[in-house]
Parts: C-alpha cells; sequence; structure tokens
C-alpha cells in the first residue's frame, strides 16, 4: 500500500497489524518489508504485543536487512540497518529480565 501511494489502503493494513500484531511480526514476509515500513509500524502506540517479542521480531528484521546488504551479521551492522527504527523500541516496558536476556 506504502509501495503504490495508497494511503486508505495503508491505514487499514496498519489497523489490521494493531489487532493481529504478533501474526504479522511473525509472517514469513515480516522480514522482507523495507525500513520505512518498519518504522511505520513500530511508531505506533496500538500495537498488541508485548515489547520483548517486538524487539525480537526486529532483531530478525535486522539480521535479514544486514544479508540483503551482504553486511556480516554483527552487532554494529544491525544497529547500523535498524538506523532510527531502533530508538522506538520501547526498552522500559521490557522487564529486567526481559532485558538482560536479550530476548
Amino acid at each position: 500500500a506504502r509501495l503504490f501511494d495508497e494511503p486508505q489502503l495503508a491505514s487499514l493494513c496498519l489497523e489490521n497489524i494493531d489487532k493481529n500484531t504478533s501474526d504479522a511480526i511473525n509472517a514469513e514476509g515480516f522480514t522482507d518489508i523495507d525500513l520505512d515500513t518498519l518504522v511505520a509500524v513500530l511508531e505506533r502506540d496500538t500495537l498488541g504485543i508485548r515489547e520483548v517479542r517486538l524487539f525480537n521480531a526486529v532483531v530478525r528484521w535486522s539480521e535479514a536487512e544486514c544479508q540483503r546488504q551482504q553486511l556480516q551479521v554483527i552487532p554494529e551492522n544491525k544497529r547500523k540497518v535498524l538506523g532510527k527504527a531502533l530508538s522506538l523500541i520501547r526498552f522500559p516496558l521490557m522487564t529486567i529480565e526481559e532485558f538482560a536476556a536479550g530476548n
């Protein structure tokens, strides 16, 4: 919807992601979305999922993006490909145990 500049369709898609967040982030195609779409999802305050599960999905996305860009899958490169998306993860919403375990 974003690719074809269809704002109404994009809005409906984002609302569907809000309602079915777990299914959306676990879908096979999640790691194939572009950075702007990832940012659009992460900017939402209405996602129905725990932040740690969202963070794990973002890590999976960053690993896939490193591979697409033919970068070594290391923490520095994962942070690099995430860019501004990394700052949209709400780390304070995770428990200390979740944050420390990184899962």
